[in-house]
């Protein structure tokens, strides 16, 4: 990724870029580090905090232990000029100018990045279907630790660790991502179901909704909203803006007899090296949708009385059409 980078800054311009988010490190470096790296065509040079000096790190790089330390350390650079996308971080110390040379990169994925996706959807996939057997009789905190059990007994972290989340069981939910509850999820409880495994750092995201013995309302509610991600994912294609693809939302929710003001809680997102990535998909969003870009599709409906169905999709964004890299059956 540290070539693309490179070509990239070659093509707007950009002589020296500084990358200094943990998951900027993740996505250039493929290291879990947070600290400073100074992007030439010809080096790297990192300064980064003490903590880090045993990790194997093949660039030249500085640890440092306080403020003082880091402030002689950029001493020793001969930078006229850097571009980063926080330039307020540095501008003390540097001549600086913003770019969104990464957060533009990341949202188009190279053929590597889907294969990883692709793997954390697979395996996060087979948690949900592990856990669905299992859900009634349980509380959702005993849940929520069954498929934190799962990524364990696979050797792989939880997606939703990269923003300070946690995978979410709710029963009759009327507010998305509450922590959970010892309330023991009963046979006409909705359930939603909402987690992510974390492949080779990169993220996977799947909700579903359970009930084991729906009445008719509730059935109504899932068929709904599963008709609503049907014809959204069918509408995704390159140069098609966000917020008209979300105003089809609201007109669906209304053709389906619910109320977007009342009960749509919740846009969908890109998602990558980390869970949460922009675009925000939502009906304010200037954005199009890009060929290459992996959102989350994922409409949800929470109607009081009688709870919240949400079903989730990872959908990879083609040059025709789309591809849908989760899999889990969408059955009540």
């Amino acid at each position: 990724m540290l070539e693309r980078v490179r070509e990239r800054m070659e093509e707007e311009g950009i002589k020296v870029l500084v990358v200094t988010e943990q998951f900027d490190f993740r996505y250039v470096f493929g290291l879990e580090l947070s600290g400073y790296a100074f992007i030439t065509q010809d080096s790297v040079e990192m300064v980064l905090p003490r903590f880090y000096r045993y990790e194997d790190i093949e660039y030249s790089t500085e640890y440092v232990f306080s403020r003082q330390d880091r402030q002689k350390a950029f001493e020793g650079f001969n930078y006229s000029k850097i571009h980063m996308e926080r330039p307020e971080k540095l501008e003390e110390e540097f001549q600086t100018e913003k770019t969104s040379l990464i957060t533009d990169m990341r949202q188009k994925k190279t053929s590597e990045e889907v294969k990883k996706l692709e793997k954390a959807a697979e395996i996060t996939d087979r948690a949900i279907e592990s856990l669905r057997p299992q859900l009634v009789g349980m509380t959702e905190f005993e849940a929520v630790n069954e498929i934190n059990r799962f990524y364990s007994e696979e050797g792989i972290q939880e997606a939703f660790l990269t923003d300070g989340g946690m995978s979410l069981v709710q029963r009759n939910s009327l507010r998305p991502h509450r922590p959970p509850r010892k309330e023991e999820i009963r046979e006409d409880d909705l359930v939603i179901v909402d987690t992510g495994a974390r492949f080779e750092g990169y993220c996977g995201d799947l909700t579903r909704t359970f009930c084991k013995s729906p009445d008719k309302e509730q059935r109504r509610l899932f068929e709904a909203v599963r008709e609503i991600q049907e014809e959204l994912i069918e509408m995704i294609e390159p140069g098609l803006k966000i917020s008209d693809w979300k105003k089809r939302e609201f007109e669906l929710v209304r053709q389906k007899g619910y109320d977007p003001e009342k009960h749509i809680l919740y846009f969908g997102h890109s998602i990558g090296v980390e869970i949460h990535e922009p675009p925000t998909l939502s009906h304010t969003t200037e954005e199009e949708f890009r060929e290459g870009m992996v959102i989350t599709v994922e409409p949800g409906l929470h109607v009081k009385d009688l709870g919240g169905v949400r079903i989730e999709d990872m959908v990879y964004v083609k040059q025709n059409g789309t591809e849908v890299l989760t899999k889990s059956p969408k059955t009540l």
